[in-house]
């Protein structure tokens, strides 16, 4: 699903741990690909199946793709939500584009935000077999590895644009259901990432990557929180290489299932476990994924939202949600107005929802006042940093 590669990462990691809740210890995170990799059967098949259109047009820049699977993603936050099952839903920026034209797609994708999963995004870089289109390579600043590349992105008809064009269509949606996005799944990371994405995942195939402890690391110098997943996926093809027919994807994917079982009395109070599929995995096999869904419902751990498991869920009260370390920030929502409260804080930061700093300023002491009258109304986010960690809240200014 994805591979990245970080310089020294561990050379850089901060002593800091997350606090959660006593059995809020599993999230689900779903991938909703761009759907332009021609050489992936399932995709294919998908394509052609429903809508009889041959593989190559994959490639063209239309949004296929997202209208086949858009039905089973409906089925999908249907049958979780039969289990109380709250999945982030990482989209890349064709599923947003593709829910923008629609007021009804967007009213239903509002429904469900609301409902407690969460909106997050999900990027390919043009190093990834699945590139949607957008990359900040070859935007002046030169990398190592760019010749690797260089290819694709001028001759395979697939580039869009770079990663702020790709970033508004997720901000415009969010702007819509008045939200904002701060967590995702990103390949080619230190190239890539937008600002405003604080919580990033990864990882795969490999069961050290079913539990983690989340902590920060800079990429390059801007401390974020990374999270590890693991694949309830099937497999299209063998360790040679070869196709796998339908009947040994689904034995493949029920065997990461049974793993997931296996494993889940397994979390210590500081671990969580990540879990990771795509949405034409659901389109598939549902069955599957439904006995996920059933197996966690019924299972002693709770399930949330990656944002919320990281506390930073919104919150109309002062509640336990917003009380992160001592660290309080009230009222919320606010008429601009905020109050900050907390020990060992050192700076506090206010951005609005495109990212663009609004009110940046340095403290030493306990208790101090920000005003935010004088901008317009909506989302905005609050980070504040102390000496043991960065706390990210999202404010409502009414």
């Amino acid at each position: 699903m994805k591979q990245i590669v970080f310089f020294l990462t561990f050379l850089f990691l901060c002593i800091s741990t997350a606090t959660f809740g006593q059995n809020d210890k599993v999230f689900i995170m779903v991938h909703f690909e761009a759907g332009r990799d021609t050489s992936h059967p399932m995709m294919n098949e998908i394509l052609f199946n429903e809508l009889g259109y041959p593989p190559d047009s994959l490639r063209t820049n239309n949004l296929y793709f997202q209208q086949v699977t858009w039905l089973s993603t409906i089925h999908m936050i249907e049958t979780a939500d039969t289990f109380n099952i709250k999945l982030t839903l990482a989209i890349q920026s064709q599923m947003a584009e593709y829910i923008l034209r629609d007021t009804n797609k967007v009213n239903l994708f509002n429904n469900w935000i609301d409902n407690g999963h969460e909106f997050a995004m999900h990027h390919h870089g043009v190093n990834h077999i699945d590139w949607g289109g957008y990359t900040n390579r070859f935007q002046g600043t030169s990398y190592p590895d760019d010749y690797l590349w260089l290819d694709k992105f001028q001759n395979s008809g697939l580039y869009r644009g770079n990663m702020q064009l790709s970033f508004n269509y997720l901000q415009q949606l969010a702007t819509e259901i008045n939200d904002s996005v701060v967590t995702g799944c990103i390949t080619d990371t230190q190239i890539d990432k937008p600002d405003g994405i604080i919580y990033l995942t990864e990882g795969g195939k490999n069961l050290s990557d079913l539990i983690s402890i989340p902590d920060t690391v800079p990429i390059p110098v801007e401390p974020l929180y990374f999270l590890s997943h693991y694949q309830v996926v099937s497999a299209f093809k063998d360790e040679y290489g070869n196709f796998l027919d339908e009947a040994t994807n689904y034995q493949y994917a029920t065997a990461k299932l049974d793993t997931v079982m296996m494993n889940i009395n397994q979390i210590d109070n500081d671990e969580i476990m990540g879990i990771v599929f795509h949405a034409f995995d659901y389109y598939r096999f549902p069955d599957i994924y439904r006995d996920l869904f059933n197996f966690i419902n019924q299972s002693s751990v709770n399930n949330k939202s990656i944002k919320c498991l990281m506390n930073d869920c919104n919150t109309t009260e002062i509640d336990e949600n917003i009380r992160v370390n001592n660290i309080k920030v009230y009222p919320n929502p606010t008429n601009g107005i905020i109050y900050v409260q907390g020990k060992e804080i050192r700076t506090i930061e206010i951005t609005n929802i495109s990212g663009q700093i609004i009110k940046q300023l340095s403290t030493s002491t306990e208790r101090f006042t920000v005003d935010i009258s004088e901008q317009p109304t909506g989302v905005y986010m609050i980070r504040i940093v102390t000496d043991k960690r960065i706390i990210v809240k999202k404010i409502i200014l009414r």
